[in-house]
């Protein structure tokens, strides 16, 4: 197989010593993780110039031996230089003996054959064979054994082993200055994760992806859940064309909007604050920036809909359930029964007598539960919506409720990419449970072929591993967990982006099929990703080296191979916006 391996110009001569089991744990309040992996330890031959090859990301074949032949594919993961002295050198001997062991060790490197570089790499769980001359690739639980010759795989066949063909790059990967070519289909349809602390550049990640999705799937309408404020500006093109935002803060002009977005520091001075305010202005004349309003909604909200908030608080035993149950029977008997109504009848249509009585009876409600929990606050919008005056107008054009955006979501009435401006997690929890909720429902009835995208950025907001019913994290968590496991079918997926792993529904984290990570200084957040996703441990360790704007991306479905780390440096999405302010 002519050019499957890169042997340095000769100098690249590899053995391999040992394949062992590596067992870590971790533990986090009464939570212990144990991971298990399996890790070769490969000698090289010294020389300096595979030293600084082999500090950057490199796959190795392992020759199997025996059988059909072929290769094992190892990712390397670390990278030590040996000298036989250094074995035997301890603190405990004489200083002057100590350096003299040092100064022969100083000398001999690349001289001596005492001298040899120790790798350290983890297995894909591929085997490559040949197959008309050309390289194949099978999934295979098999291990290479000890002596084993070692060969450093090509540039070719790395792109070979790794990249989709003719599909989308989402960054060039580290230590080959090749685009990573992946199914962006794929990475849609199956959900994805963006993991990394302060500063990794998870939101211009998110941003560049984004950008890439809407241009290539021209069927997708996408939603950004924004508590920090930081998408209006790094999407603000985007915004411009197809876009527009939504808040339950009111703003009132284009300079209350600027002051509420956060501008990327690398940005300031290099575009100028008015480019972005003509657009915020333009966004806002076109009547683009409207308010989320807390209200029922006009065009979803109806008696079944009540019944069904009543009884999900009764069966699952949230708090309220008793109060919830006394209200169903009160429905029944006062509106199902007595006034012969159909569950399908909206709020809006009801009498003034029977919209009295709708509301006598949530007011018990209400004051028979905590008013943190989510059911007092679902109870009060609907309370709030029966009582209005206007209610039957339904929403001003400049307002939304979480269900009537559902339902333009779902009947294509919406522009591709809406950017919800939510600063307030409790509030932006309501509204996360209430519209996907109302998603699921609508596209449960309706049906539709058009790809709807849910961006959570700071996930751990809605989905914790700890939830509670008095900040709304128990409904937020249950309605983003019904999008991750049943999402898929009804063609509504999921993007989440956090830093702090550990705090996440694991439950939830293990419906993702792709995930980008960068550095993660907590030992336990990297433990948990490296249970969730049958990651090794030491892929994770060498995340620590990483600079800002570089990830390892792994995937079940949207690479070529599963599962297998690759290491690489995504677009720097404040370019995209800089060029385009320029030309304004």
């Amino acid at each position: 197989m002519s050019g499957v391996f890169d042997d340095l110009g000769g100098k690249f001569e590899a053995r391999l010593r040992r394949v062992f089991p590596t067992t870590k744990s971790a533990k986090s309040g009464d939570q212990e993780i144990v991971v298990t992996n399996v890790v070769a330890t490969v000698e090289a031959r010294f020389d300096f110039g595979t030293l600084e090859r082999l500090y950057s990301p490199n796959f190795v074949g392992i020759e199997r031996q025996g059988g059909e032949g072929g290769h094992l594919i190892f990712e390397v993961v670390q990278v030590n230089p040996i000298h036989f002295q250094m074995l035997g050198m301890d603190v405990s001997m004489p200083t002057v003996l100590r350096r003299e062991y040092l100064d022969t060790i100083s000398e001999s490197w690349g001289k001596s054959q005492e001298t040899w570089i120790d790798m350290a790499a983890v297995p894909t769980w591929y085997w490559m064979k040949e197959e008309g001359g050309k390289p194949k690739f099978e999934r295979s639980r098999m291990l290479p054994l000890a002596g084993a010759k070692v060969h450093l795989l090509s540039k070719k066949t790395v792109e070979e082993f790794l990249c989709f063909p003719k599909g989308e790059a989402v960054g060039t990967m580290l230590g080959f200055e090749l685009p990573l070519t992946i199914s962006m289909e794929n990475l849609i349809r199956f959900h994805a994760g963006i993991f990394g602390f302060t500063g990794a550049g998870k939101s211009n990640l998110t941003s560049v992806l984004l950008r890439k999705v809407m241009k290539a799937n021209t069927d997708i309408t996408t939603v950004v859940f924004d508590v920090s404020g930081e998408y209006a500006t790094n999407l603000i093109d985007l915004l411009e064309t197809d876009g527009r935002i939504l808040s339950y803060e009111t703003m009132d002009d284009a300079e209350e909007l600027y002051n509420s977005q956060v501008i990327p520091e690398s940005l300031e001075g290099s575009v100028s604050d008015e480019a972005i305010h003509g657009i915020f202005s333009g966004l806002m004349s076109k009547k683009l920036v409207q308010r989320l309003s807390f209200g029922a909604g006009t065009a979803s909200l109806d008696l079944a809909a009540i019944e069904e908030l009543l009884t999900t608080t009764a069966e699952e035993g949230k708090s309220g359930a008793v109060a919830a149950k006394i209200g169903l029977e009160r429905l029944n008997d006062s509106f199902f029964k007595k006034r012969k109504l159909k569950r399908s009848t909206k709020l809006s249509e009801l009498g003034e007598e029977a919209k009295v009585d709708l509301v006598k009876l949530l007011e018990d409600i209400k004051r028979s539960v905590n008013d943190r929990t989510s059911l007092f606050s679902e109870v009060k919008a609907i309370v709030e919506y029966v009582e209005l005056p206007s209610s039957n107008e339904g929403p001003t054009e400049e307002e939304l409720t979480p269900e009537s955006l559902a339902w333009e979501l779902v009947n294509d009435k919406a522009p591709r990419l809406n950017v919800l401006y939510l600063p307030d997690p409790i509030e932006a929890r309501m509204i996360v449970s209430r519209l996907i909720k109302r998603l699921l429902a609508l596209r449960k009835k309706q049906g539709s072929r058009k790809k709807i995208l849910i961006v959570l950025d700071e996930a751990q907001e809605y989905i914790p591993g700890d939830p509670r019913d008095r900040d709304g994290t128990v409904s937020s968590n249950g309605a983003v967990e019904a999008l991750l496991r049943q999402g898929r079918k009804y063609r509504i997926h999921c993007w989440l982006a956090t830093q702090r792993v550990a705090r996440l529904n694991v439950s939830a984290l293990q419906q993702l099929h792709s995930y980008f990570v960068s550095t993660l200084p907590r030992f336990y957040d990297r433990m948990v990703i490296s249970e969730s996703f049958a990651l090794p441990l030491e892929v994770l360790e060498r995340t620590a080296q990483l600079d800002t704007g570089e990830w390892v991306f792994v995937s079940y479905k949207a690479t070529r191979r599963k599962n297998v780390p690759v290491f690489l440096r995504t677009e720097n999405n404040e370019d995209a916006i800089a060029n385009y302010l320029k030309t304004r």
